[in-house]
């Protein structure tokens, strides 16, 4: 085999052919990777791209002898043969040594075991053998006269793992699994939002989920309800369709206009206003403040905060003509506006501000932010960003552009004595425009400038707005009040229940109409609480599988209602949209052509984010992020939080191989996160995917600065906190959990300070009662010991060099992450990717996954390995797999 190089040919050898090359001096570098690579007649180590070219061509899932699909056809029968005439002789010379009459390690009895994993009781024994032995950790090195051949380990995971198979295919055909559970907490408010036109949570007060075993919160073991959950959610539920609705009135809209070319008369007309001209010698130091400025005279003053009343018969909208009066708003600088106590309570409050930057360099970036504050006396304040995001500017000075931002009222924090008749405690509220930039060049510096800014709430796209509308829409049978009721409940409980909803069931909400109807003046509010109890209800709550005629009922698989229900929770973590609804309604969404598309629809949509974002966070436990205290840069925290979605999101879009999990030649950053880093030439808050050199010690999760933060004690690195991440997260091989007479670490113990912490963890790990699960563990942490509690890369510890090698439980040397890397991409990558399709076929189904899916499992993987183990390929074989359409 070959692998060609611009510079140089490299050839790819076996170790053993290397031996009869008398003339070259041979030195395997990779950690046990029996190959080395010729150029120009020397010998060196494979680049990880190589690597992981070898490492593909192990694959058991790829080998003509594969025999982990399940089998077909007929009942499935133990092969007992082939283990009387080939498993059972390798056990018995290589294994009962250590596990048998005379020694038991691990309580494990190998000449005990029955071979019978169909209906025999040693199936978990015989699943921990098979991972053993396919990880290679059995027998070990240290028992040279006990070593398998590779031909032998092979024919043993073969036969093993076949059994299993057969063993899943008949557990679940005996006991079905089912995805019954109710809709999480952030599944609820993106529900809500999606049925409701919503643009703000309101279920922020639900108790948060647990995580299953497999680190999601989609388990449907623990997603059941409580009745004071019921009456919770109805509360929730009537809250929000009271947020989309409205009464006959329009309310009166309170509106502010701010003319920046009318601040400056007010200025002037001052007492002493200290003004300045752009000839004046002082005037690159008079910029660099925050000032109003004419630009057709050249004229500025200093200016910073400012007082405006509204208007209440002005209309919003209005587009005045641009004026050469602007608000000079330097980097870091903000605006702060008092809008006295005049705000409604409720709606939505749209900022419109018309604003431009004063030069278009490429590197350089600007966003506005929103803050609102109030200072109720010398002692009591309060400040808060109100935007949900920046919002950028892109726009020239000479083409300023209005952004807008629409802020909830009722869902920021406000002055409590804004109504009160006394001027003290102060009624007043600020609005605060902040510049967000990274502009810093003196001589020609980035600044923003606004010439009008407009205030309106609350605001209304139209009247009555289309959230009113999409429930209490326009009837003939609008005048017969029964009628009309009929209607509005059919047309909600379909969209809400995500299928038809019958008419008896119609008829028993219409009771409950008439029961709610003499107790409100108006048709709509009596409805509003019928349509809150159907908010309330199983049928929206909980992802059930509907008991209908479906003629699909009879068979395994779930109908093509209950596939759009799933299939958008998956993919939106919310309900399906009009589209996915119609095609199940016709029967044609189960066709594998339509379904594809469909897919591949969801995943362009924006809702698509959320799938990024839930499955990202779960998977690779993000939530650690939370109590790393130590990150005192808030930008940089956020920067950690976002760069792992942002990389799953480019692998996404790219349709890369997952691989690249394990190590890639380019990372996902924004500019903070690159300046951590070290990586130069990056500008902006904005993600982008750049192209890293091996030098640069990045690509992939595994050095990540979330993963490796969030994994320390805040002071330096925790070997035992990252080799428990990488089992759980990434290998899917979670250890065993620690034993209840664990003795601590004597940190008072003058020899143990004297220790480097891999003498520590070494003298821990030789504790009888500790070796048996750090041997497994500590390795794999120690690998990342380059990089600190900030996920920092470094070559020393104070002034001694770092020692990031160790040796796995078979003996395997790791060589720092590299090293790693190079072990994974080797030797694990079928497990890696087998765990890759476990984790996302959970996340999918919403329930923990068991010896009964191991089957499918199996099957998925085959074909996710066969197809490149591409990121959107698994989606789409999760999708169409016999597991995702199965009850």
């Amino acid at each position: 085999m070959g692998i060609q190089r611009s510079a140089a040919k490299r050839r790819i050898i076996p170790r053993e052919s290397c031996v009869k090359l008398a003339a070259v001096r041979i030195s395997i570098f990779v950690a046990s990777v029996t190959w080395t690579v010729l150029v120009g007649g020397e010998t060196v180590a494979p680049t990880l791209d190589e690597v992981r070219t070898l490492g593909r061509e192990k694959s058991r899932f790829l080998g003509d002898r594969n025999r982990t699909l399940p089998f077909a056809g007929g009942v499935p029968k133990p092969d007992l043969d082939q283990f009387s005439e080939s498993i059972g002789p390798i056990l018995a010379a290589k294994c009962v040594a250590c596990h048998g009459p005379s020694t038991s390690h691990g309580n494990l009895r190998i000449d005990q075991l029955d071979p019978d994993l169909l209906s025999g009781a040693d199936q978990e024994s015989w699943r921990g053998i098979y991972k053993v032995l396919s990880n290679s950790e059995m027998p070990p090195e240290d028992e040279p006269e006990y070593r398998i051949a590779d031909a032998e380990r092979s024919t043993m995971v073969e036969w093993i793992s076949a059994e299993l198979n057969k063993a899943s295919v008949m557990r679940r055909n005996r006991s079905p699994h089912t995805s019954f559970r109710r809709m999480t907490k952030q599944e609820y408010n993106y529900a809500l939002q999606d049925l409701l036109g919503l643009r703000y949570a309101l279920g922020n007060a639900l108790p948060p989920e647990t995580a299953s075993e497999d680190g999601f919160m989609k388990s449907s073991e623990m997603l059941q309800m409580s009745a004071m959950q019921f009456e919770a959610y109805r509360k929730i539920g009537l809250e929000a369709l009271k947020r989309v609705t409205v009464g006959r009135d329009r309310p009166q809209t309170v509106t502010y206009q701010i003319s920046m070319q009318q601040e400056m008369e007010k200025v002037l007309d001052g007492k002493n206003p200290k003004t300045f001209n752009r000839a004046d010698e002082n005037y690159n130091s008079n910029r660099q403040r925050q000032h109003l400025f004419d630009r057709s005279t050249g004229d500025g003053v200093p200016f910073s905060n400012g007082k405006t009343k509204p208007e209440f018969d002005a209309l919003g909208g209005k587009i005045p003509a641009v004026s050469q009066v602007v608000l000079a708003l330097p980097r870091s600088n903000e605006l702060k506006w008092n809008l006295d106590r005049f705000l409604p309570d409720e709606g939505t409050m749209r900022v419109r501000i018309r604003v431009g930057r004063t030069t278009m360099k490429p590197q350089e970036f600007a966003s506005l932010r929103l803050i609102f504050s109030a200072h109720t006396s010398n002692n009591a304040n309060f400040s808060e960003v109100i935007s949900s995001r920046d919002l950028a500017v892109t726009a020239s000075a000479q083409k300023p552009e209005y952004v807008h931002f629409d802020i909830p009222l009722s869902e920021i924090q406000r002055n409590p004595f804004r109504k009160l008749e006394t001027k003290f405690p102060r009624r007043d509220e600020f609005l605060h425009v902040r510049n967000i930039s990274n502009g810093n060049n003196r001589d020609e510096p980035l600044q923003l400038l606004i010439d009008h800014i407009e205030i309106t709430a609350p605001h209304f796209d139209q009247w009555p707005p289309k959230t009113h509308t999409d429930i209490f829409f326009a009837s003939e049978n609008r005048g017969e009040e029964a009628v009309y009721a009929r209607e509005v409940l059919t047309r909600f409980l379909t969209r809400v229940w995500r299928r038809p909803a019958t008419s008896v069931e119609v008829e028993q909400y219409m009771d409950l109409f008439s029961d709610y109807r003499p107790q409100f003046e108006h048709l709509e509010d009596a409805m509003l609480e019928v349509l809150a109890t159907a908010l309330a209800s199983p049928e929206f709550l909980y992802l059930t599988q509907y008991s209908g005629t479906d003629e699909r009922q009879t068979s395994r698989s779930i109908s093509d209602t209950e596939l759009a229900s799933r299939l958008s929770f998956f993919l939106w973590s919310s309900i399906p949209d009009a589209e996915l609804l119609s095609l199940a309604s016709q029967g044609r969404l189960s066709n594998p052509d339509v379904l594809s598309k469909q897919v591949s629809r969801m995943l362009e949509d924006p809702r698509a984010s959320r799938f990024s974002t839930g499955f990202v966070q779960q998977w690779l436990g993000l939530d650690g992020l939370k109590t790393a205290s130590h990150i005192a840069d808030d930008e940089l925290l956020k920067a950690m939080q976002e760069e792992p979605i942002a990389y799953f999101e480019i692998m996404l879009r790219q349709n890369a191989s997952v691989m690249d999990f394990l190590h890639s030649n380019y990372v996902a950053v924004n500019e903070r996160l690159a300046r951590h880093y070290g990586i130069r030439d990056v500008f902006g808050p904005q993600f982008r995917q750049v192209a890293v050199e091996t030098s640069a010690h990045r690509g992939g999760v595994l050095t990540g600065a979330a993963v490796l933060a969030m994994n320390s004690d805040g002071q330096d690195s925790h070997p035992l906190k990252r080799g428990i991440w990488l089992l759980e997260r990434i290998l899917h091989d979670p250890p065993p959990p620690p034993p209840p007479d664990v003795p601590e670490v004597d940190l008072t113990d003058p020899r143990i300070m004297e220790m480097t912490l891999k003498e520590r963890i070494a003298d821990h790990r030789n504790k009888p009662a500790c070796i048996s699960c750090h041997s497994r563990i500590d390795p794999w942490g120690i690998a990342f010991e380059n990089y600190d509690a900030m996920g920092s890369f470094r070559t020393k510890i104070g002034s001694e060099p770092v020692d990031a090698t160790s040796a796995l439980f078979n003996q395997q040397e790791l060589a720092g992450v590299d090293g790693l890397k190079r072990y994974l991409l080797m030797h694990r990558q079928d497990q890696f990717a087998k765990a890759m399709v476990h984790k996302m076929s959970a996340y999918a189904l919403g329930r923990p996954l068991s010896l009964g899916d191991r089957a499918d499992i199996d099957r998925i993987t085959v074909e996710f390995r066969k197809s490149g183990d591409r990121l959107a390929d698994l989606i789409q074989l999760i999708a169409h797999s016999r597991l995702f359409n199965g009850k």
